[in-house]
């Protein structure tokens, strides 16, 4: 008798401790499954954006026409595009962006750009936010550390003696040794400008490189470097200024038309363009688009009043991959006899059209990550010829 109510009170025990684990435990492993396939939902949903982005050529409207070129639209509107993807049409090869899309994409883009809200639109992303990021594959800094920009340059100019220093590290702040590191300098006097300097050097265990060029003259008036450094094959660019450059007008390039269009520091004078050349990616020989005959030049004088105060297409141009253009300027005050020499002065301008995914600043897009949940994706991609990486973070966000 004795040992059938010990047998009751086991079996009441082990029921207990079945409900128990049923209330309690259970609901912990559904709750956390739950949370597991939501993720696994996020990320599947991330990755297919991330494919759309990457490997989608898109759709726009130009005039009545639809095109895959839709960031080369000359008069533009984001509501012309209808269909987004930064892929190349004209490379079948994945993950090869097309440039005139990416800088659809930056901020205070002088033609145009695309909206993050329309974006979202286009995607199917109104319960969702993304971060999209563009970098290069690894830094350029000078010496201390700091990002090379127009308050931080790593040139120094003393008489006609340019020395410069950089220091090349991997994302996480690693030196990387014998890195090639290829300058290409650009300078003028008051009112000559000069053939470029070419110099090649390489990185040394703690990733720094330095050098020293003497130059043809003194009393620069305006200088602008450019370094192509090279890590295993896979190059970055980085451009700086010294001396008097100065912002004259931003550079655009929209399929083959190169467009120079009005900055805030441009200056009243009256503008001539002396010369333009472009660097390529594998940063072989400059090519001239023209050699102007002669200052003061009426097919090359910039129309100063106007937001969009020059262009010109050059069939073929954008085939060339290039990644930066040097425009040298010949500026007179307009109360003075523009064909006296002495009273104008040359200026270097250098940018992109890529310029904000060069090395010494970062092309990001959307919104800051604002949840924990947020998942992560990185992809290597190619831009012009050179390797960038490409980082997308998406979430879900609450209503």
């Amino acid at each position: 008798m004795v040992n059938a109510v010990y047998d009751h009170i086991v079996a009441i025990l082990i029921i207990c401790a079945m409900f128990t684990a049923a209330v309690i435990v259970l609901p912990q492993i559904s709750i956390a499954n739950i949370k597991t396939v939501d993720q696994q939902q996020l990320r599947n949903t991330a990755l297919n954006v991330f494919n759309t982005m990457l490997l989608d050529i898109g759709l726009g409207i130009n005039g009545t026409d639809l095109t895959t070129d839709w960031g080369s639209i000359i008069d533009w509107s984001e509501d012309k595009v209808i269909k987004f993807g930064l892929a190349s049409s004209r490379d079948s090869t994945f993950y090869v962006l097309d440039p005139n899309k990416v800088q659809r994409l930056v901020k205070d883009n002088p033609l145009g750009q695309l909206s993050y809200t329309r974006v979202k639109e286009i995607l199917g992303l109104q319960d969702y936010g993304f971060y999209f990021k563009i970098s290069p594959p690894f830094n350029v800094t000078n010496l201390d550390g700091t990002r090379i920009d127009g308050t931080h340059s790593p040139l120094k100019l003393t008489g006609s003696t340019l020395s410069y220093a950089i220091k090349v590290t991997h994302l996480d702040g690693r030196p990387i040794p014998n890195a090639t590191v290829t300058a290409y300098i650009f300078y003028t006097t008051n009112d000559k400008f000069f053939p470029p300097v070419y110099i090649t050097r390489f990185t040394d265990a703690l990733g720094k490189s330095e050098a020293s060029i003497s130059l043809e003259t003194t009393g620069v008036e305006s200088l602008v470097a450019v370094f192509r450094v090279t890590v295993s094959d896979v190059a970055t660019v980085v451009v700086t200024y010294k001396s008097g450059s100065v912002n004259i007008v931003d550079i655009n390039l929209v399929g083959d038309n190169l467009i120079l269009t009005r900055t805030k520091a441009t200056p009243n004078d009256n503008v001539w363009i002396m010369n333009a050349t472009y660097i390529t990616g594998n940063f072989g020989d400059l090519k001239y688009l023209f050699n102007s005959s002669r200052k003061n030049d009426k097919n090359y004088q910039l129309n100063t009043g106007n937001f969009m105060m020059w262009s010109r297409k050059y069939n073929g141009l954008s085939y060339d991959d290039p990644v930066c253009f040097v425009l040298n300027f010949w500026a007179v005050d307009p109360t003075k006899d523009p064909d006296d020499p002495k009273n104008g002065r040359t200026e270097i301008v250098i940018a992109g059209p890529f310029q904000n995914i060069m090395g010494y600043s970062v092309f990001d897009y959307g919104d800051r990550p604002r949840s924990q949940g947020a998942v992560r994706l990185q992809r290597s991609v190619i831009i012009s010829g050179m390797t960038y990486t490409a980082e997308l973070w998406l979430w879900k966000e609450t209503p």
